[in-house]
């Protein structure tokens, strides 16, 4: 499950058991599973070596 700390905005991925506790207190709120960025992956200097 995921926790979002409502203080810094920082959302943690946590056992079930765990976000339980936190969800007990006002701090924290259960979330969705945020969006992954996804960004191309950069090509190392060996494999532009290998191209030319």
């Amino acid at each position: 499950m995921f926790v979002k700390n409502l203080k810094t905005d920082i959302t943690w991925a946590v056992t079930e058991e765990h976000g339980a506790r936190l969800l007990r207190n006002d701090e924290f709120e259960e979330v969705e599973a945020p969006k992954t960025k996804r960004t191309p992956a950069k090509k190392s200097e060996t494999d532009n070596e290998i191209e030319k």
